[in-house]
This record gives C-alpha cells, sequence and structure tokens, in this order.
C-alpha cells in the first residue's frame, strides 16, 4: 500500500494544489487533464494489484497449512509477501514510474497482470472457482474503468464535438456548487 499513497498524494496534489484549481471558469489544460486522468487510474489498478496479491497468497496459504506447519506456512507468507514487495520495486523503478507520474498507470497495470497470470497458474489444478472469478472480476472492472475513464478524456479534449448535453448539465451542476459553497464560506 506504500506505493498507492504516492499515487494518491501526487492525484492530490495535482487536483488541488494547483492554480485556480475548482474555479468553473479557468479550464484545465489538455495535459493536466490526461496527467490526473493518468494517476487516478494508475490509483485503481494499484488497489487491483492488492486485491490480486491478497488473493494469490491466501490461495497459496490455504494450500500451505495443509502441508506445512502454521510457523513453516508463517515464513513462506513473509517471504513470499517480501518477494512481490521487491519485484513491485524493481517494476516501478524500471518503468520510469518513480520519475515520472505518467508511467504510473502503465507500471501498475504490468503488475496487475502479471499477478493475475501468476495467481492462474500457480492454482489451476485447485477446484477453487469462487476466488478465480474474483480475481477475473477485480481485473474486468479495472480494465473497465480505465477503458471507460480514457474514452471520456479523449472526448473531452476534442474541439469539434457538439455539446453533450449530461456534461452540459455536470458542468453546470459544479459551477452552481462552486458558488453555493463560496457564497456560504463567504457569510461565516
Amino acid at each position: 500500500m506504500w506505493w498507492g499513497l504516492r499515487c494518491a498524494l501526487t492525484f492530490l496534489g495535482d487536483l488541488l494544489l494547483s492554480d485556480g484549481m475548482g474555479d468553473p471558469g479557468i479550464q484545465w489544460t489538455v495535459e493536466k487533464r490526461f496527467r490526473v486522468t493518468e494517476v487516478f487510474l494508475a490509483i485503481l489498478w494499484c488497489f487491483a494489484s492488492a486485491y490480486l496479491s491478497y488473493f494469490f497468497t491466501d490461495c497459496l496459504m490455504s494450500r500451505w497449512l495443509v502441508f506445512y506447519t502454521p510457523s513453516a506456512t508463517v515464513v513462506r507468507l513473509l517471504t513470499t509477501n517480501a518477494l512481490i514487495a521487491y519485484i513491485t520495486n524493481c517494476v516501478l523503478y524500471l518503468s520510469g514510474a518513480s520519475q515520472d507520474p505518467r508511467m504510473l498507470l502503465p507500471a501498475w497495470v504490468s503488475i496487475a497482470t502479471t499477478l493475475t497470470m501468476l495467481y492462474h497458474l500457480t492454482h489451476r489444478k485447485i477446484n477453487i472457482r469462487k476466488e478465480t472469478s474474483a480475481s477475473r472480476v477485480v481485473f474486468s472492472i479495472a480494465s473497465f474503468l480505465s477503458l471507460c475513464t480514457l474514452l471520456l478524456q479523449l472526448h473531452l479534449t476534442r474541439d469539434n464535438d457538439p455539446t453533450v448535453p449530461l456534461f452540459e448539465m455536470m458542468r453546470q451542476a459544479w459551477a452552481w456548487g462552486y458558488r453555493a459553497l463560496h457564497v456560504q464560506a463567504a457569510c461565516t
């Protein structure tokens, strides 16, 4: 979760600490919108990776408890978790995500993909339909949300598209909420 905290702080820094954020009259640049979207999706994939890592180690632990003593199982779990943490750190470093937040999304997608493949390779001989379907659901939800968010981002960056009523209503609601908050803050 340490790496997820870094993603979340980068996201909050981009979202809240930039000039004029929250003011509906000031528009974000295309680069800024893509950066915030990429970091948000990196957070999503980071949580998906954490969930998949939990299922991976949980199923290994269930199998190990049958064959080994609890103390030997704990040692194996600690070793597995240390190995996963080290490999995650290496992937984040080698992908360039340590220096550039734009590389967080591809790094976390590759980490989640690797964990999903490892999970299915190590557990294909065991009849665990519940966990297997859960890992597919996690991966599918993260993929779907990434796709929808990136398509929305592409749509918002076009200059010649007709106005979409839903987006226009959302912009008006944002402006109304912003004015209401500032009026209330001015009254206090």
